[in-house]
């Protein structure tokens, strides 16, 4: 879903529905290379719709990844994003069925993401449900869902590319990128450049990545799969551009603290 083009929190609800009533058709509509395969996606029918444009959706509200502010309205916008997508399965399993896999998952208990995060992240956002939680709860309880998961963060960089949007979460690297692939070169530019140049934060003008972790363990609380989060270190910022180990453990485990799941890169 392309953050960058949402206004409103209620604007996630279109694109979230067709996001995954068309990933759910795709299911069906594919073919499978062994019966096992087959047989375990239609159990689970899992999706992954992931976010893309994410450093573009913080500069055009005048927002960095390291301001506390931010984690403020990405918890608003996470939460619709969330929301949206477990009710488009939830409507769908009431419209073709539910999963026979259905009481395997917390949706079947009437159990949500942001229901089984980590509370010491309480001490950096209060927690509030804007949304009708409660009544989506019931309805999982009652009707069931038709997906397993529905939410996964990716690189997205091809998705990216394709709408001129900033990878995924992450913050660029330039305001100008070459991006290299089996059909050839491309030169992409951040989107709004010529208004917004100004207030783009870059991924190595960043002297910690501690805002940019605080945002993942935000993101997390409204996600179903674990979010695999790079950390990105610039050694120009520390003495004999040696990042020291403390530095890295510091982060790790406030990562842990705040209910990460996993650091990869």
């Amino acid at each position: 879903i392309n953050w960058g083009q949402i206004n409103d929190p209620k604007d996630f609800e279109k694109p979230c529905t067709l996001a995954v009533r068309a990933l759910d058709a795709l299911l069906d509509y594919q073919e499978y290379p062994i019966p096992a395969a087959e047989i375990s996606t239609m159990n689970r029918r899992p999706l992954g719709v992931g976010i893309i444009n994410l450093a573009y959706f913080l500069a055009k509200r005048g927002l960095t990844y390291g301001s506390p502010e931010s984690l403020l309205v990405i918890d608003e916008y996470a939460e619709a994003w969330s929301y949206y997508l477990i009710k488009a399965s939830a409507d769908l399993a009431l419209e073709q069925g539910v999963i026979p896999g259905v009481m395997e998952t917390k949706y079947g208990h009437g159990i949500t993401p942001n229901q089984t995060y980590k509370k010491d992240l309480d001490e950096l956002i209060p927690h509030v449900e804007r949304q009708d939680w409660v009544g989506l709860r019931e309805q999982l309880k009652t009707h069931g869902i038709r997906n397993s998961t529905l939410m996964a963060l990716m690189p997205a960089e091809t998705s990216a590319q394709i709408a001129n949007a900033t990878n995924g979460m992450e913050p660029p690297r330039a305001y100008v990128s070459v991006k290299q692939s089996k059909d050839g070169v491309l030169k992409q530019v951040i989107p709004g450049i010529h208004k917004l140049k100004a207030k783009y934060e870059l991924l190595w003008d960043q002297q910690s990545p501690e805002g940019y972790l605080k945002i993942m363990a935000v993101l997390q609380k409204y996600i179903d799969q674990g979010i695999s989060v790079n950390t990105s270190y610039n050694p120009i910022y520390f003495e004999d551009e040696k990042i020291p180990m403390s530095t890295m453990l510091q982060h790790l485990l406030m990562f842990y603290k705040l209910g990460g799941k996993q650091l990869y890169y």
